[in-house]
């Protein structure tokens, strides 16, 4: 962390959680806590709380929590430095000068520096295609035949580069960047005798920014439609880009505000559907979705997604690849395909912004778009091949939690092949028994190891919530010796414990919120959230005595059978080790922490 724990809390005091989460999420009071729709998954009814007095946030349904870092580096995509510096913007408070840390700085700088370089690069590529060069007359050739307006130009920040082979790298340079800056950002590498040559060379340019509006990297299309090399070329990854966790176009998307998106696979398809009126729209980048672009999707309020590929073969396999992922994520799904034209932009130039409007509002569930390939699969349903079609089909609708939704596609299936509802019905509850049946036994082991680890993590979460509350509790854990920092195996309950005993030396009691912000990921954030989500209130001294000696136990006894299971493991069994740790665990019932009455 580059800057120590007093600036952090005092960033975090400066912003009040409720008012910055208003900003995005529309919140009713009750009581301490603020309700609302959570901003990182699709519902209905409010399962999102704010608590004032913990400053802390925490949603029901998916399980995302944390103080107000952990909100903003969620719903901007942010890291925790840039955060940080966001909020310090929000409050008008001056960051001081960070301390230097391993790392960390150099990660931060990086990142810093190649924004300024992009952002220079990106001013350049824009200029050049507004001079009277080649490079610029083919460029514009080529866009003013796709129709794409100088405003659509000016808002994209569309540009060329010359077909020389280090002429930014050149520009750069002047500017005062180093060879090794350049490097760093991709723009340009160094050959074997010692020369930099331009990555982009000779292509018209279309800068990728993120969802701040960042430059964050490049995609650059060939101008030479005869020159044997790629069509496209994208940035490579850097400190600051990689392209699975980047949706072309999103910066806009995101201001529009809506729910829906039309995800394409291309520069000029995001470009063209903005222009004909659908700025809510962002590109893959000839990239397959990843679990990272749905998670950007959430962070930006997206709802429902409208696939929107090619209909050739390759873009059939994108779309049945991204449906799953997206369902996983919570979206609802819907596929549009465009014919008698290669890509969705040279269909709104065939036949316009009207019609491609109608293509939209037609778009199919996932389920009619997967039942239609079905179909061409066998094309003979109706009669010789009515059995295997309605088997895969009864399969495809046995994934569906909806009974309605089921209901519907199940008549629509019976009406195809002639085949009885009540026949259909029957295959799809042998596909979902058949589902679960080859994961019975498994999924039971399982489920009893997972009810065992959460079982140690509750006893975790409530011990460090009694001893962030009850500072008497804390001193006699100590006093104790029972549970030592150097035990605990998993970080995340090791770094806390050690926070909470230093609170109890010092006689420092901090605020759940800024015990959060000592962690850097959005996970061990949620996590410490969790630790601090409930109040547990103990009637008396005597309570919060034996809830410590509970929590202690299960704890203890839980490290005492891994050490006997690890012991018989060891290729040099020793019994006297395993009889020295089931006595030790015997013991464990006779032991009793105090807390001494102030």
């Amino acid at each position: 962390m580059i800057y120590p724990p007093e600036i952090i809390e005092e960033v975090r005091s400066l912003n009040d959680i409720v008012e910055v989460v208003a900003f995005y999420v529309e919140l009713r009071a009750r009581g301490s806590n603020h309700l609302g729709l959570c901003p990182f998954h699709r519902e209905k009814t409010p399962s999102f709380s704010v608590n004032a007095d913990k400053q802390i946030f925490k949603c029901f349904g998916c399980g995302a929590g944390g103080n107000v870092f952990s909100f903003i580096m969620q719903i901007e995509n942010f890291d925790f430095l840039e955060a940080l510096k966001h909020l310090a913007e929000r409050a008008r408070y001056t960051l001081p000068q960070a301390k230097d840390t391993k790392g960390v700085k150099i990660k931060a700088k990086q990142k810093e520096l190649i924004i300024e370089i992009n952002k220079k690069a990106a001013r350049y590529y824009y200029d050049n295609l507004q001079n009277e060069t080649m490079e610029a007359t083919r460029a514009a050739a080529y866009l003013y035949k796709r129709g794409i307006s100088q405003k659509a130009r000016k808002v994209f920040g569309i540009g060329t580069s010359l077909d020389a082979w280090d002429a930014l790298y050149k520009h750069l340079i002047e500017l005062g960047y180093t060879a090794a800056d350049i490097s760093l950002s991709g723009l340009s590498s160094e050959n074997k005798t010692g020369g930099h040559y331009d990555r982009f060379r000779g292509r018209m340019i279309f800068p990728i920014l993120d969802i701040a509006g960042k430059v964050v990297g490049f995609g650059g299309r060939v101008l030479d439609e005869q020159e044997k090399t790629a069509k496209y070329i994208n940035s490579p990854e850097t400190p600051l880009f990689e392209k699975s966790r980047q949706l072309y176009g999103l910066n806009i998307a995101k201001k529009t505000r809506m729910k829906e998106i039309v995800l394409v696979e291309g520069y000029m398809d995001v470009i063209s559907l903005y222009q004909a009126g659908f700025p809510n729209t962002a590109g893959s980048m000839g990239t397959a979705l990843t679990p990272e672009h749905a998670r950007l999707l959430k962070r930006v309020n997206i709802e429902s997604v409208i696939l929107l590929y090619d209909s050739d073969e390759a873009g059939t396999k994108a779309a049945l690849r991204a449906i799953p992922l997206l369902l996983d994520s919570g979206f609802k799904v819907r596929v549009a395909q465009v014919h008698d034209a290669k890509d969705p932009d040279e269909y709104i130039l065939k036949f316009g912004e009207a019609k491609f409007a109608a293509l939209l509002s037609g778009a199919k569930s996932h389920i009619s778009f997967r039942l239609g390939l079905l179909a061409k699969k066998y094309p003979k349903y109706e009669t010789d091949e009515k059995g295997p079609y309605s088997q895969e089909a009864a399969e495809l609708l046995a994934t569906l939690t909806s009974e309605i939704e089921t209901d519907i596609y199940m008549k629509e299936l019976a009406s195809q092949t002639g085949i009885s509802p009540h026949r259909l019905d029957a295959e799809i509850n042998k596909a979902r028994e058949g589902k679960g049946s080859k994961t019975v036994y498994i999924g039971n082991k399982i489920r009893l190891a997972e009810r065992n680890k959460q079982g140690i993590q509750s006893a975790y979460n409530e011990l460090l919530q009694l001893l962030f509350a009850n500072n008497g509790a804390n001193r006699a854990l100590i006093k104790s010796g029972a549970l030592s920092p150097d035990i605990i195996e998993n970080e995340f309950y090791k770094a806390l414990l050690e926070i909470a005993f230093e609170g109890a030396k010092s006689g420092y009691s901090l605020m759940p919120a800024d015990i959060i912000s000592r962690f850097d990921t959005l996970d061990e954030q949620k996590m410490a959230a969790d630790v601090f989500n409930r109040t547990i209130i103990y009637e008396s001294d005597a309570t919060v005595e034996k809830a410590l000696n509970d929590m202690m136990y299960r704890i203890r006894d839980d490290w005492y059978v891994r050490r006997m299971e690890d012991a018989k493991t060891d290729e040099d069994y020793d019994m006297g080790k395993i009889n020295e740790l089931l006595e030790a665990r015997q013991n464990l019932k006779n032991q009793k922490i105090t807390i001494e009455q102030p």
